[in-house]
C-alpha cells in the first residue's frame, strides 16, 4: 500500500511540474497614456488613428491584447450597488404561529399587512387562503 502511495505521489509530482513549466498566456500589453489637456487627447486620438492603419495593431486592440491606461490615474474603488427604493419601507411580515390558520386570523391582521409568515407545518383553511388572496397578503412559510 505504501509503495502505491509513493508511486501516485511521484506521478502527481511529475504532472504538477509539467503543468507549472508550461508557458502561460501573457496578459494584455498595457500602454500608459498621459492626457492632461484637450491637446493631449487630440494627439492621442491622432496617434491612434495613424497606428490603426497597421492591420495587426488594429486587430490586437480589437481583441483586447493592447489596453490603454491613463498615466497617473487613481484607480476607482469598486463600490457595492446601492439598492433602489421605489416605495415606502415595508413593514415586517406578520407572524402567526398556529397549526391551523382560519379566516378570522387573516381578518385580525392589520390593514397594512402585506405578508404573513407561518411555519411549514401550519395549514390554511380555504377561507383563510381566499381572504389572504383578496387582501393581497403573501404567505411565507418558514422552515421551523
Amino acid at each position: 500500500m505504501s509503495s502505491l502511495r509513493d508511486e501516485i505521489r511521484a506521478i502527481l509530482r511529475e504532472e504538477i511540474s509539467a503543468l507549472m513549466a508550461e508557458p502561460r498566456p501573457a496578459g494584455p500589453e498595457t500602454e500608459q497614456v498621459r492626457i492632461a489637456s484637450s491637446a493631449d487627447l487630440t494627439g492621442f486620438a491622432q496617434d491612434l488613428v495613424r497606428r490603426a492603419s497597421d492591420p495587426d495593431f488594429a486587430a490586437r486592440v480589437s481583441r483586447g491584447e493592447i489596453v490603454f491606461r491613463l498615466a497617473g490615474a487613481v484607480p476607482v474603488p469598486v463600490s457595492m450597488p446601492v439598492p433602489v427604493v421605489t416605495g415606502p419601507p415595508r413593514a415586517a411580515p406578520e407572524t402567526v404561529d398556529k397549526a391551523l390558520i382560519t379566516e378570522r386570523d387573516i381578518a385580525g391582521l392589520g390593514n397594512a399587512a402585506r405578508s404573513l409568515r407561518i411555519s411549514a407545518r401550519s395549514r390554511l383553511t380555504p377561507l383563510a387562503r381566499d381572504e389572504a388572496r383578496r387582501r393581497g397578503i403573501r404567505i411565507e412559510r418558514t422552515e421551523r
